[in-house]
């Protein structure tokens, strides 16, 4: 298959390229140790080694324990597990969920669902990312089964207080459960479930340099969960189903990677997002920065108000520089019925206090560890290129 022309990729919140380090790992696996994990002969206990290294090198990386990491297809298997699995598994108590207005769709989805099943729901406001404590103070006096907030807010790069948003649960509701989706935040920015005090966090491992189709959930131990998964009883009864050995092995070696280095790499995407930043003044004088200084570096959304986003991308395209123009997920959204989505974007956006108008003149730029100087610099020229031509 030809490789599509790339000059620069600033797209890795979307995904990112595979390391060489992890594909050699998935080969030596697929070649060496590509038994049935759930198999009592030799064939089989190769397999099983090569998971439980691989979930013992993740564990690390989180600084938790083996046992307590659960393999799944991806974050969003992960988000829908831990909203619905942890509800489901104390739907006799309070029957009531609190998250954040600006979660990814797979938990928005999830606590959707539950609250379809007589479930109910706050959504604490994030404006201009404030996460807005005093609501959450005031939502956890009644009594909650599950806080679901993540810490990067994938679109936009704003952190949400976890911490603290803990601390509040240890006061004010101290039987609630609390799930992180750090999806965006493993691998790039310090996430230790233990020291934040969570019961429940998400990674995935094609954020950090791993392949598709393989995330985790860690699970706090003692704590109950119901299984999404119905099978063999793999994963320890939470997750069925035959694991992909080699796509573990290849997450391992991308964690590990990205967690060694994890100090480096955010210095050098602070590097870039000022170098983005500060050449905008140039490119487009009318530009916004939605996202933060306190937020993660790896994610810079902008409004581009005299831009229509869809053209410049298509414009970026053809010079084979590429962003986005939202969150991956969201592209989806006309291959379904129509009535049967809700855009998550430009209505996060919306709730996040960016104008509707803006929505569409709004572009997302995420670096990656690989990221140079000289992409940055290019997709600065296209955006300064394509400005000049209205």
């Amino acid at each position: 298959m030809q490789e599509p022309a790339c000059n620069a990729y600033l797209n890795n919140a979307a995904t990112t390229p595979v390391i060489d380090e992890a594909i050699e790992a998935m080969n030596d696996v697929l070649r060496h140790a590509w038994g049935n994990p759930s198999s009592s002969h030799r064939v089989g206990y190769a397999a099983k080694e090569a998971l439980e290294q691989s979930r013992a090198t993740i564990a690390e990386c989180l600084g938790v324990d083996a046992d307590e990491i659960f393999f799944t297809s991806g974050a969003t298997e992960a988000n829908n597990l831990a909203v619905r699995g942890a509800c489901m598994a104390r739907k006799g108590e309070s029957r009531r969920i609190v998250t954040s207005s600006l979660e990814h769709a797979s938990v928005t989805r999830s606590v959707r669902g539950m609250r379809r099943e007589g479930w109910d729901v706050e959504h604490i406001e994030d404006v201009a990312g404030n996460f807005d404590m005093e609501q959450l103070h005031r939502a956890l006096l009644k009594p909650t089964t599950l806080i679901s907030v993540m810490r990067v807010q994938n679109e936009l790069g704003w952190l949400l207080p976890v911490p603290e948003i803990v601390a509040a649960r240890d006061e004010l509701a101290p039987s609630a459960l609390v799930h992180c989706d750090a999806t965006q935040s493993f691998g790039k920015l310090q996430t230790l479930p233990r020291d934040w005090g969570v019961d429940l966090l998400t990674i995935a491992g094609h954020k950090i340099g791993g392949p598709r189709g393989i995330g985790a959930l860690y699970v706090k131990r003692g704590t109950q969960m119901f299984t999404n998964a119905f099978g063999g009883g793999q994963e320890r009864g939470l997750r069925s189903g035959t694991e992909p050995v080699f796509l573990a092995a290849g997450f391992a070696v991308a964690a590990k990677k990205a967690c060694e280095n994890r100090e480096a790499n955010l210095a050098h995407a602070y590097g870039l997002k000022a170098r983005f930043v500060e050449g905008l003044h140039d490119a487009a004088p009318d530009a916004i920065v939605n996202s933060r200084d306190d937020g993660s570096p790896y994610i810079v959304n902008v409004s581009l108000p005299s831009l229509f986003s869809q053209d410049l991308l298509d414009f970026l395209g053809e010079r084979g520089i590429f962003i986005s123009k939202a969150s991956a997920c969201t592209e989806n959204h006309t291959t379904v019925p129509k009535g049967t989505w809700r855009p998550k974007h430009p209505l996060s956006l919306q709730a996040a206090g960016i104008p509707l108008k803006l929505g569409k003149s709004t572009i997302r730029v995420s670096f990656g560890f690989d990221t140079t100087v000289e992409e940055v610099d290019l997709l600065l020229q296209g955006i300064k290129d394509f400005s000049n031509m209205g």
